[in-house]
């Protein structure tokens, strides 16, 4: 189901808040592709959200939230009931957060404060109250550096050969010694353009990849047995190892980390 966003936005930019959300959306909603001339701070209290945009694709569980920098074009897909809560900050006082969208982590101060201004309402004098917790909101996004729940799209046409195919065939266990042979490159110029354009290795971006499906998968309800087969890990206790690693938790933990929120 396809969704236009609806958002409460002031035409004349007073403070810090330009606008926001404040809904409720149904499972497989997709608000279609759209941009925002203010940077967003966008919080689901409950469900997931994934995200693609032009900058790449991030996946976002009630343990985290989700800035998007000013006119990044993106679409959201809804998994499970999404309470979506967000704000839209004023361009003018963006300096202090940062120029690239990233994932955010929530602590239960950032939650009661998106939650509370989301539902605030607007006027072209928000109220005292108001422009305090923006204040203290942005302290809190600018305070914190970015986390690991983003898959960066590339623009090189060699790289986005091999990481559409590897989307495609998250099994397959193509090394990239194997794809410089393939494609007549040579391995040291795929690695230097893996690190230079996507921040991070060919085997960084691949796990990168599993693991953000994995995110999707589970939220789906997919067994965890039957995602790490899917990802070509040899067992559950391998592919357990490797969730752990990145986030700090168990695919079970993560469950019942969304099932709290």
């Amino acid at each position: 189901m396809e969704t236009q966003l609806g958002v409460s936005m002031t035409r004349r930019y007073a403070g810090i808040l330009a606008g926001s959300i404040s809904r409720d959306f149904a499972d497989s909603t997709i608000l279609s592709d759209h941009s925002h001339e203010m940077g967003q701070i966008k919080y689901a209290l409950s469900g997931i959200m994934v995200v693609s945009s032009t900058d790449g694709h991030w996946v976002v569980p009630p343990t985290r939230a989700l800035w998007l920098a000013p006119n990044v074009r993106h679409q959201v897909r809804m998994l499970g009931k999404v309470r979506l809560r967000s704000v839209f900050v004023n361009p003018a006082f963006s300096h202090g957060l940062p120029e690239q969208s990233c994932m955010l982590p929530v602590s239960p101060l950032f939650r009661e404060i998106i939650a509370a201004v989301a539902n605030a309402g607007f006027s072209t004098e928000p109220s005292r109250r108001v422009k305090l917790l923006m204040n203290l909101l942005l302290e809190e996004v600018s305070d914190e550096s970015g986390l690991p729940l983003h898959l960066p799209t590339p623009k090189d046409h060699r790289l986005a050969t091999i990481c559409t195919h590897i989307q495609e065939h998250l099994d397959e266990m193509k090394t990239l010694k194997e794809w410089s042979r393939d494609m007549g490159y040579d391995q040291r110029t795929l690695h230097r353009l893996f690190v230079q354009e996507l921040g991070m290795s060919f085997g960084q971006w691949r796990q990168q990849a599993k693991l953000l499906t994995a995110l999707e998968w589970l939220a789906e309800g997919k067994q965890v047995l039957a995602i790490a087969l899917d990802l070509g890990y040899q067992n559950q206790s391998a592919f357990t190892a490797m969730f752990r690693r990145n986030l700090g938790l168990t695919p079970s933990d993560f469950l019942k980390s969304i099932e709290a929120a």
